[in-house]
Parts: structure tokens; sequence; C-alpha cells
């Protein structure tokens, strides 16, 4: 990670609990997060989560939206209703970010930041939480309130129409869970958006949202054509080897000045 210094405008740590699935990225990332927040416990799947959290009453949790048997929407949504005081912040990769955004916010949460963006981000990101304050990561906000970057004469899509528009990608029910929408709702967008476009099917219609300078939903992560891994969790996991490296590295600097200390207490000793 790159050496950002975290805010020193507040001597408050809140006590927090960090739910990531990946045990390399869980393990740099309190290593990094440890000088603004106490850290006192972590887990790797929805239910240790929400079981964790239940037990330890943390005032701060770290949640990542990819976790097996629970994933970070239904935990977030047990975590506000029973411990509302509790402030969520999601860190995830941009496709669970934009697939899942608008139900984090039904479900009570209000910070969201990507792993790959770095310290400097996830350190705003924290500090505004923590306070009580909403907080979307600059990548997200972009993906998830789009303005088309070309604009089509006489299309007339409303608002509504748009956010359907960019998530044609997902099946109707996915649509519909998203946007807080009923199923026919939804069908009817659709019907409406081929229409105004002048094109016969959704595949159509996604193609032509492209053109006119929008990003389908959720985002697709690229991947490695070899290991097939994201390059986002590449980046994630290089930023957490180098903050255990900085603090391998911060232990044997202090080690060093300690042997320093023992060596000139010898030398005036004799």
């Amino acid at each position: 990670m790159e050496s950002v210094q975290p805010p020193r405008h507040t001597a408050f740590r809140p006590k927090t609990v960090v739910c990531e699935r990946h045990e390399l990225i869980r393990f740099g990332l309190k290593r990094v997060v440890s000088e603004v927040l106490e850290i006192i416990g972590e887990a790797s799947d929805g239910m240790a989560a929400t079981e964790i959290i239940r037990r330890m009453n943390p005032q701060f949790v770290i949640l990542d939206v990819d976790l097996d048997i629970l994933n970070g929407v239904e935990v977030a949504r047990r975590v506000t209703q029973e411990m509302p005081q509790t402030h969520l912040l999601i860190l995830t990769d941009s496709y669970h970010a934009t697939k899942y955004h608008n139900q984090l916010l039904r479900a009570g949460v209000r910070g969201f930041c990507l792993k790959s963006s770095g310290p400097r981000t996830l350190f705003d990101a924290i500090d505004q939480v923590a306070r009580g304050l909403p907080y979307c990561d600059p990548k997200i906000t972009q993906l998830v309130k789009q303005t088309p970057v070309n604009a089509m004469p006489n299309t007339n899509l409303t608002d509504r129409e748009i956010e359907v528009l960019i998530r044609l990608d997902l099946r109707n029910k996915e649509i519909a869970e998203e946007l807080d929408m009923k199923l026919r709702t939804v069908e009817k967008h659709i019907e409406c958006i081929l229409a105004k476009l002048k094109v016969p099917t959704r595949t159509a219609a996604a193609l032509k949202a492209v053109q006119l300078g929008y990003v389908l939903l959720p985002k697709m992560p690229g991947r490695d054509p070899v290991t097939g891994v994201t390059y986002e969790q590449t980046v994630a996991e290089l930023q957490a080897e180098l903050a255990i490296a900085n603090e391998h590295l911060k232990a044997l600097l202090k080690q060093n000045e300690l042997l320093k200390e023992a060596l000139h207490e010898k030398m005036r000793g004799t």
C-alpha cells in the first residue's frame, strides 16, 4: 500500500470487527486500519460475522459483500436491525458494490469503499463513517450515478428507465430487487426502453446503452487470463502484502534501535 498517514485529528479508535473472506487481505487490512481502529474481532464468512458482531457489539464494522453462508447484504440487514448504533463500512470490489448498492443502502449501510482504492480513500471512508456520516468511494459513485457521455436526441428516457437500462445484464428479478420495484414494473420499463431506443431486444438495448456512454452494471471485473483472478483482488492482495511488509520493517527498525541503545549502554558502562 502507498505510504499514507492516517487522520490525526481525533484519538477516538472505535472497537471494530473486520469481515473479509480472504485471509491475506484480512490480515493486511488489519495492519493498515489498526492505527485508527481497535480491532476486537474478525470473520471470514457471513454467519461467523453475524455471530461475532452480536457477541462483541462493536462500534464499527468493515464488511465485504462476497461472503459465504450469508452475504454482506444479509449481514448488514441483521446488524442494522439489531444494533443500529453500529457503523458499517462496505469494503468490496466493483462488481459487488454495483450489483448490491441500493440493497445495501436500504439495509442501512452508509459507507462504501473499494478494496483496490488504497489507504488514502480507506482512511477517508473510515473517518466519515465512524462519525456517522455517509461516504461513497468516488469510483462507485461514478458507476451507480451515471450520466451518459454521448447524448442521443429524442430518446426521452426517464431517470428510472436509465436505472433499468444500465442493469439489463441482470435478470428482471435481480433488477427488481436492486431497484426495489415490482417485477411487472421492471417489465414495463423495459418495454418503454425498447420502444424509445427503437430496438427489438434487451440485448440490443444494452448495446445501445454502451454506445450512449453508459457502463452496464454490475461492473464485470477484469481477470488475469492465466490465473482467472480479478485485477481488483490482485491489487488488494498486493496492498495487503505491502502493509504486512511495512509492519515487519517497522519491527526490525525498532529492534535495531533497541540494539543500538543496548550497545550504547554497554559502552558507557565500560
